[in-house]
């Protein structure tokens, strides 16, 4: 590489690196005048005149408010368009150690440039000290004498850059933060954490994993990032290869796996760390939300008779239940906004509860045909598919009214990640279909291995650390690695 091209790079790291040295010095002295004011434990809605603890995160007004305060109008005169704090706080987490990850290896490439500089200047300095007077006057050595004080400079702007940057960046510890500190840290970061998603960016890896063969309906993760999985009579808790682990409580983010006669509760492997048996029937659909874990019950073939039952996380204790309209098939619910919804497909309806299954109102669509397949979708809403209308609604819960409606061919399972984009499968076209937040991208994919497994139906989704798990039915648990591309 010549001088003028190496200066080019040179240059760029050193934007970069500038960059990322001023974004990193907004949280030193964010976390600076905390260390100076003192720390609260608990943080305040940042509405004015107003002290409530917070609920929510609103991302286009970017404030920490409460419930009361969300259903004010915004700064843009319409609806919050808001996040469940708690969720939020461990997106954010993690995101963080990845935008930290990525400036640290900004300076490590930034670092390995210096020393490559370091010695081309050592070696063009013993090259000017041992040339003899004629030679000094050679093109070669007249360029080097030219360049060489501007790469002087360049290298002690760079080595000066380094040194503050690293500085900075290890003064930020992201798991000692109060909710107070965190709030006022992360604000810096609200269009990082909160990028629009390009679609294009996104590919699944050829193979796929069937985690276990149980029949499985349903799967679900808490915010700390453990499976919950439905599964033969119980529910168990599992690590990433769906082996159980043990039978005791667990109340820090497992993944839910509904399944024939009660569900599983299961580490990021797939382990099961503990079954919840219930020989009353299958589940068919499970969620976990704020500390509770919510199940839809279908008692054996014979009978078409339902129930929420909704348990504790802590303990896997019941807490309460309530009958459905009955139904002969598999059917979903989903909690969102503190309110429970259960697809009710004979009538055609969605009813909506409270979270103790007191009767509220029930939803009803003038194209619904078979709603059956639900999620959640946060940070306010919720997923239905309707499979014989090849529909997917999302349903406003502060509202309940439909949000938007998108057509694909006979779907099943539905999910919607923390982009905001939503996955469904296509039964129909075996396939996967991925729609962006906004609506504005539709990607495909037909996955060979999916298919050769026998896989028809896939009815409920997660993803984990790259990970996209799929609850398909008689065929088990399956996963498949996304790629996630950093290039532009």
């Amino acid at each position: 590489m010549g001088v003028a091209e190496e200066w080019e790079e040179m240059e760029e790291y050193s934007q970069q690196i500038d960059q990322m040295k001023r974004q990193v010095s907004s949280l030193t002295e964010a976390l600076t005048k905390l260390k100076t004011s003192g720390k609260a434990t608990e943080a305040d809605c940042q509405s004015e005149d107003c002290g409530r603890p917070i609920d929510w995160y609103c991302r286009y007004c970017k404030l920490f408010i409460c419930t009361r305060c969300s259903k004010k109008p915004c700064s843009n005169g319409e609806k919050h368009d808001v996040q469940d704090f708690e969720e939020m706080y461990e997106v954010c987490k993690e995101k963080y150690i990845e935008w930290k990850a990525s400036k640290e290896l900004a300076m490590g490439t930034l670092s390995k440039q210096k020393k490559k500089l370091q010695e081309e200047i050592t070696s063009e300095i013993q090259k000017m000290a041992n040339a003899s007077p004629e030679q000094l006057v050679s093109p070669e050595l007249t360029k080097i004498v030219t360049e060489l004080p501007e790469k002087r400079k360049l290298l002690e702007d760079v080595t000066s850059q380094i040194a503050e940057a690293g500085s900075s960046l290890q003064s930020v510890d992201v798991d000692s933060l109060t909710h107070q500190e965190f709030i006022q840290v992360f604000g810096e970061l609200s269009d990082h954490l909160f990028e629009a998603t390009d679609l294009s960016k996104i590919s699944l890896s050829a193979s796929c994993d069937i985690i276990t063969p149980k029949t499985s309906y349903d799967i679900d993760i808490t915010p700390s990032g453990d499976i919950l999985l439905a599964g033969n009579r119980g529910f168990n808790v599992c690590d990433k290869n769906g082996n159980i682990l043990r039978s005791v409580p667990n109340n820090k983010g497992d993944i839910l796996l509904a399944g024939n006669r009660g569900f599983n509760v299961c580490d990021k492997n797939g382990n099961i760390l503990r079954s919840v048996p219930n020989n009353k029937g299958d589940f068919t659909s499970i969620q976990y939300y704020k500390g509770r874990i919510y199940t839809l019950l279908k008692e054996p073939k014979g009978s078409n008779k339902r129930y929420v039952i909704v348990y504790s996380a802590n303990d896997c204790k019941e807490c309460c239940q309530w009958k459905l309209p009955d139904y002969g098939f598999v059917s979903m619910l989903a909690v969102s906004n503190d309110k429970v919804y259960a697809v009710d497909s004979d009538s055609k309806k969605v009813k909506i509860y409270s979270l103790s299954g007191n009767p509220l109102t029930d939803f009803y669509h003038s194209r619904f045909k078979n709603p059956v397949y639900m999620s959640k979708c946060a940070p306010d809403g919720v997923l239905l598919a309707d499979w014989s209308a090849g529909l997917v609604y999302k349903i406003d819960c502060a509202t309940d009214k439909i949000a938007w409606q998108f057509e694909v061919e006979s779907p099943r399972g539905v999910y919607c990640d923390r982009s905001g984009n939503v996955w469904i499968w296509s039964s129909k076209e075996k396939m996967l279909v991925l729609r962006s937040a906004d609506g504005k991208q539709v990607k495909r994919f037909k996955h060979d291995n999916i298919v050769s497994a026998g896989i028809e139906y896939i009815c409920g989704f997660f993803i984990s650390d790259d990970h996209l798990w799929g609850a398909a039915c008689g065929k088990g648990v399956v996963r498949v690695d996304m790629i996630i591309s950093k290039d532009g």
